[in-house]
């Protein structure tokens, strides 16, 4: 897969306040997730600040509920019919699980992935109605099943849709349509999956009986959100957040075996990603290749020794799951080597032999290998039928290409970026050509590079030159980023850029079958590893390369005492990222330190360390700037093609006069930074941090050390050292927010004559 970098600067909107608060790492990420204000941080970050959406919010919701209360009045048989995902799953168990206890005559059925497919269909309806169904719950499906909802309410059976795939126009003809896409687009229930508008159903039925235990449900919601690639934001995330502590105490003996099996004694917090990597795959594999009616069990027995036996089963299929996947993978790379992607632009290929099952993993492999919307199709000689899972990229609705061929389909259905088709094999050459056509045309010329959006750069080069200790600095953005959990589909986990890292002969190295390569950073709190999964062979190049830009995620670390290891996504040769358009790629620099008296040039704008002057062709540096963001402010303010060094010292001895001033005026009462600022001399932004609740001589003492330490370096460095750092602080991409110089940090360079 080859990646376009694109390196994403810090917004505009970036929040100092949130910055010192939260972290500059998280100040930044929370600006490009279009989180500004307080307000919205304070609910993104802390579920206890989010305000739940009432359920009766979802269309039709208030009149499922009194349907349902009439069955139980009445003792109706009721049926849910769930799907054989996990999102299925989950939205059955947590109906089932809530209805028995309040007294429904309630049963369940979930069809079978070989053979039945998706959603409702006649032959199962009839056995379900054959048996007395009276009101029938759909869960994570029917909202496109119109004949089969006909046929029910023609026998006098109410049907509730609850779902979350997209509207048909017109609506089926159910008793209760409860679907969160007739909400408008910014309705904080929109992006609910199954399980999430079963759950609030479940929430309205609690509300109107009395009864305030319905967040105990709220273990199998969020595994459910997670499982199906919800969005991450809103209501949604607020379910998985306040989800994820249920489930690290879930009471369900299955779900808490298989928790145990997969991750050992639970004592942590668990994340979304243990979901979408530990539990999901297991509870999807056995829909996948069996009867996801196990999973319903697996999620409600009360027998513990039936539960360590179904997570034996689901292990076990799990493993062949993989197997199989594999296999199908491996043919299908052997047909897409016949074709040119470059004209093409789509994969859509069929055969004999592959699973049902597996075909939609197998295509997203395929789709994020290739940078193609790919679809793969399992025949089904004995039927004559073909059964196709796809997998789109970024900017191609898969959904309306499946749309534009549906004369050539038996059925079809799902999202924009994961969608699964029925087709009879008389039909399948001319649908696989219309569908690639199709595909191709929503495919623009330049889109099989994808776009690697790189949020945070950390420059190892500038850490060295600044004495700093890159694992230190990596180990807080890992801390930094738990605060944004829990990561997933519209909250990405971000993606972390490491420039400069310098190979050398046992760094990187190959893992010992040879497949993989893992880069290590050594540090005072020890070393972190970078691993580069299945690239095994790119050992030789990459260690002949003077220096790297790594592009990762930080990932929690299962393997030792480290609290993270990196997951590399994409190495390149440093050098290849792109400064803003700036004077600075060209500055030139002069040195006067020796000779500070020298004329001084009329054209010159002059830095006295106050005020930044105005943009001019030289900038002349009376004085040196407090910090490195300061230097940063003033190069991109005057924009220089010269930079003349004529500073001196600052007068340190007048700190503790300075500091006594700013303290007497501060016990008055006078808190105006702008004020203190003329009087004391200290910058205005280190007088912004001061509070009334915290001691204000040790901050400043500490940003005086930091200013320090930086000056000592400015004295002792040569001319291209400073010009280099200069270079370095005008991209956009670095964050720069307070001091980045540690105090004490050694020269870098000794000081030539220019």
């Amino acid at each position: 897969m080859h990646y376009r970098w694109d390196l994403l600067p810090t917004p505009p909107q970036f929040n100092l306040e949130l910055s010192r608060q939260y972290g500059k790492y998280v100040a930044k990420l929370l600006a490009l997730r279009g989180l500004h204000t307080p307000e919205q941080v304070q609910a993104f970050l802390h579920p206890e600040c989010y305000i739940p959406t009432p359920p009766e919010s979802l269309p039709d919701l208030e009149k499922a509920v009194k349907r349902l209360l009439r069955a139980r009045e009445s003792e109706e048989k009721v049926w849910i019919w769930g799907d054989f995902d996990c999102d299925g799953v989950t939205g059955t168990t947590l109906l089932l699980s809530a209805l028995q206890p309040l007294g429904f005559q309630v049963q369940f059925t979930l069809p079978l992935r070989s053979g039945e497919g998706h959603g409702l269909n006649r032959p199962r309806l009839e056995q379900i109605l054959a048996q007395g169904c009276q009101v029938l719950v759909t869960v994570d499906c029917g909202v496109s099943n119109r004949a089969e909802i006909e046929l029910a309410q023609s026998q006098g059976v109410d049907v509730i849709v609850t779902d979350h795939h997209t509207l048909p126009d017109p609506l089926p003809p159910a008793y209760a349509v409860v679907n969160p896409l007739r909400l408008p687009l910014e309705h904080p229930l929109r992006f609910l999956p199954g399980v999430g508008v079963a759950y609030k159903l479940v929430e309205a039925l609690y509300q109107v009986l009395g009864i305030p235990e319905v967040e105990k449900y709220l273990d199998l919601v969020a595994v459910g959100i997670v499982a199906d690639v919800a969005v991450l934001q809103r209501e949604c995330r607020y379910l998985v957040q306040r989800g994820l502590l249920v489930l690290a105490n879930t009471q369900r003996l299955g779900l808490r075996a298989l928790l145990e099996r997969e991750m050992g004694q639970v004592q942590r917090q668990l994340s979304a990603q243990d979901i979408g990597f530990r539990i999901a795959p297991k509870l999807n594999a056995i829909g996948r290749l069996e009867d996801a009616s196990l999973a319903v069990e697996l999620l409600t027995t009360t027998d513990p020794v039936r539960a360590e036996e179904l997570v034996q089963q689901f292990v076990a299929t799990n493993e062949e799951r993989k197997q199989l996947t594999e296999q199908v993978i491996q043919e299908a790379s052997q047909q897409v080597e016949s074709l040119d992607l470059t004209q093409e632009r789509a994969i859509v290929l069929a055969a004999s032999g592959w699973s049902q099952g597996v075909v939609g993993i197998a295509a997203g492999r395929l789709a994020e290998q290739y940078g193609c919307p790919t679809v793969l199709i399992a025949k089904d000689e004995a039927v004559g039928r073909g059964y196709g899972s796809g997998r789109s990229i970024p900017g191609v609705n898969l959904l309306e290409a499946i749309e534009a061929v549906r004369p050539l389909l038996l059925g079809g259905g799902g999202h924009p970026m994961a969608a699964g088709i029925q087709v009879d094999l008389s039909c399948l050459p001319a649908l696989q050509l219309a569908l690639r056509r199709e595909l191709a045309a929503r495919v623009s010329p330049d889109q099989h590079t994808r776009a690697l959006n790189i949020e945070i750069v950390i420059d190892l080069a500038l850490l060295e030159f600044q004495g700093r200790d890159a694992v230190a600095e990596l180990d807080d953005l890992y801390q930094q980023l738990q605060l944004l959990q829990p990561f997933g589909h519209g909250n990405p986990l971000p993606t972390v850029a490491l420039m400069n890292f310098r190979p050398s002969r046992s760094n990187p190295k190959a893992s010992r079958n040879g497949q993989h390569l893992s880069f290590h950073l050594q540090g005072a709190q020890g070393s972190r590893t970078l691993w580069f999964w299945r690239e095994g062979e790119q050992l030789a190049s990459l260690g002949q390369l003077p220096a790297l830009d790594i592009a990762l995620y930080l990932e929690a670390s299962h393997r030792d005492n480290s609290p993270w290891q990196g997951r590399v996504l994409a190495v390149r040769p440093a050098g290849d990222w792109q400064a803003p358009v700036s004077t600075s790629s060209n500055l030139q620099v002069e040195d006067r330190r020796d000779n500070p008296m020298l004329e001084p040039i009329g054209s010159a704008s002059c830095y006295d360390g106050h005020r930044i002057p105005p943009p001019a062709p030289e900038l002349l540096l009376a004085r040196w700037p407090w910090l490195p963001a300061d230097l940063a402010a003033l190069l991109q303010e005057v924009q220089p093609q010269k930079l003349i060094l004529a500073a001196s010292g600052h007068r340190w001895e007048q700190i503790p006069t300075q500091l006594t001033q700013l303290i007497q005026l501060w016990q008055s009462g006078q808190r105006d930074p702008l004020y203190l600022s003329e009087v004391t001399g200290f910058p205005v932004e280190w007088l912004a941090e001061l509070s009334s609740s915290k001691p204000i001589a040790p901050l400043l003492m500490s940003r005086v050390q930091e200013s320090q330490a930086f000056h000592r370096w400015l004295d002792e460095a040569s001319p291209q050292d400073i010009r280099q750092l200069c270079q370095r602080l005008l991209r956009p991409d670095l964050l720069l927010v307070g001091a980045e110089i540690e105090p004490g940090s050694d020269s870098h360079g000794s000081r030539q004559k220019a």
